[in-house]
């Protein structure tokens, strides 16, 4: 699932770490050390824009090469 810029779907810090496999101590924490992936406080509520999150895992996509 993908969104769009007119409609975009936002991840919380739980949903991401889900999503990630990660605890949700090291979404925290990355926060706090401004690491990506960037963050939005809405409504006192932190959220994640599902775009910039898939750009970002497409941006570190590794692929198996040959020699």
């Amino acid at each position: 699932m993908t969104s769009t810029s007119k409609n975009p779907i936002y991840l919380t810090s739980q949903e991401l770490a889900d999503r990630w496999r990660v605890h949700l101590d090291s979404i925290h924490r990355w926060r706090r050390e401004g690491k990506p992936p960037n963050f939005y406080k809405i409504n006192g509520t932190i959220l994640y824009k599902l775009a910039e999150i898939e750009d970002l895992e497409q941006a570190n996509r590794k692929t198996i090469t040959s020699d």
